[in-house]
C-alpha cells in the first residue's frame, strides 16, 4: 500500500493529497501521456524509482493507496493510459498493452531488429492509433501504430542536420490518426524550427509554426513542451521566459493554418497540459530549479490562478509535469518532500 499524506500548501492554502512511499521516489506519467484511468480515481504510477529511473509500475487507488503491480521493473515515462483503460508501454523495439480492467496483456507490435522506441507515447481519443518515434539505421523516424493489428506506418524520416539531428516527442492528433506533431529537438535558443507536422498517409512534413526572426536572421522565440488540445484543433506550447521576443508564456497554433494565439503569460511557464473537457490548462513554472508553481488557466477567459508552490528536482523524473484526470477535476503532479524524495500530488481543481 502507498502512503497518503494530506497537507495545505503554505502559500495558497490549497489541499494537496500526496501518494508515495517514505524514503523512496514515486512519479506519474509525462504530462502529455494520460496518467489516470477513466474513473478519475485510479492512476498509473511508478514507485520505488532508483538512480536508473526504474521502478515498479502500479495501478494505484488515489483514495486509499492500494495498488496492483503492472510491470515489476520499468523505466519512468515509458507508458500512457488510453481512454479505454489500456496501458501502453515500450521496451526496446516492442510495444505492449496491459488491460487495466482485466489484467490481460499482449504484445502490440515489434519494430525491426535493432530499432528502439522512445517516449513519450501518444494515442488517439478512440484508442485506435498510437503516435510513436523510434531510432533505426542511425535515423530518427516518426510514425503510427494500429493498436488492434500492430501494423506500423512510417510517416517521415526528418533527417535534421548536425548538431541537432533528433526528431522526437511525436504526438498523434487525438482526433486525426493521420496527423502527427513532432519536435526538432535541441537547445531552444539554437532551434528556429521546433514545431513540425507530418501526414502519415502522404509522408508530407511541414513547419507548423514559423518562429519569428530579426532582420539579421537571429531567431527570437524559444519554444517547446507541446501538447495537442483534446479536440485536435490546436497544438499548445510554451514560449520560454528567456525568449527575446515578448510576450512569453502559453500559446497555441492551429493545426492547419499555423496561426498562433497568445493565451497567458502571468508566470514563467515550463510545461502546459490541457484538460479533457477543453476548458482548462495547467502549467508548472521554471524559476530557481528548487521549487515550481502549479498554475491553473481558464481557457474561456484566459485568466490564471496559482494553486501551489512545491519543491521539485531539476532532473527527470522530478519535474512537476502537471496533468488532468479524465473528468477534468483533478490535477496530478510530482513534488519533492523535505528529504527530497518524490511523491505524486493530487489537487482538486475547484472553480
Amino acid at each position: 500500500m502507498l502512503t497518503i499524506r494530506e497537507f495545505k500548501d503554505p502559500l495558497t492554502g490549497v489541499v494537496i493529497r500526496a501518494l508515495g512511499a517514505g524514503g523512496t521516489n514515486t512519479g506519474h506519467n509525462y504530462f502529455t501521456a494520460m496518467t489516470w484511468l477513466s474513473d478519475s480515481r485510479h492512476l498509473v504510477l511508478y514507485t520505488g524509482i532508483d538512480e536508473e529511473k526504474k521502478g515498479t509500475c502500479v495501478k494505484a487507488n488515489a483514495t486509499d493507496g492500494t495498488f496492483e503491480i503492472i510491470v515489476d521493473r520499468m523505466e519512468w515515462g515509458r507508458g500512457l493510459v488510453s481512454a479505454q483503460d489500456r496501458f501502453y508501454y515500450f521496451d526496446g523495439p516492442e510495444i505492449y498493452e496491459y488491460d487495466l480492467r482485466t489484467g490481460a496483456s499482449r504484445t502490440v507490435c515489434s519494430l525491426e531488429s535493432g530499432a528502439s522506441v522512445y517516449g513519450p507515447l501518444s494515442i488517439t481519443n478512440d484508442g485506435r492509433t498510437m503516435g510513436i518515434y523510434w531510432r533505426a539505421d542511425d535515423e530518427w523516424i516518426v510514425g503510427t501504430v494500429d493498436t488492434a493489428t500492430g501494423s506500423v506506418t512510417e510517416a517521415v524520416r526528418p533527417s535534421f542536420a548536425e548538431p541537432y539531428p533528433i526528431a522526437n516527442h511525436a504526438m498523434v492528433n487525438p482526433e486525426d490518426g493521420r496527423l502527427l506533431f513532432f519536435a526538432h529537438e535541441g537547445k531552444t535558443e539554437h532551434i528556429p524550427d521546433r514545431i513540425y507536422m507530418a501526414d502519415a498517409d502522404t509522408g508530407e512534413m511541414r513547419n507548423g509554426y514559423r518562429q519569428a526572426r530579426l532582420d539579421t536572421g537571429e531567431h527570437v522565440e524559444y519554444v517547446g513542451h507541446e501538447m495537442w488540445a483534446p479536440d485536435g484543433e490546436h497544438l499548445y506550447f510554451v514560449k520560454y521566459p528567456q525568449s527575446p521576443l515578448k510576450p512569453t508564456g502559453i500559446y497555441r497554433v492551429h493545426k492547419r493554418t499555423g496561426e498562433a494565439e497568445f493565451i497567458n503569460g502571468d508566470y514563467a511557464y515550463w510545461h502546459v497540459a490541457l484538460s479533457p473537457d477543453g476548458n482548462w490548462a495547467v502549467a508548472d513554472t521554471i524559476e530557481d530549479w528548487e521549487t515550481s508553481k502549479i498554475v491553473l488557466i481558464d481557457l474561456r477567459d484566459r485568466s490564471s490562478r496559482l494553486l501551489c508552490e512545491q519543491p521539485m528536482w531539476a532532473q527527470h523524473p522530478g519535474h512537476p509535469h502537471p496533468s488532468f484526470s479524465p473528468d477534468s477535476r483533478s490535477i496530478s503532479f510530482t513534488l519533492a518532500d523535505e528529504e527530497r524524495n518524490l511523491w505524486v500530488g493530487v489537487i482538486e481543481r475547484g472553480d
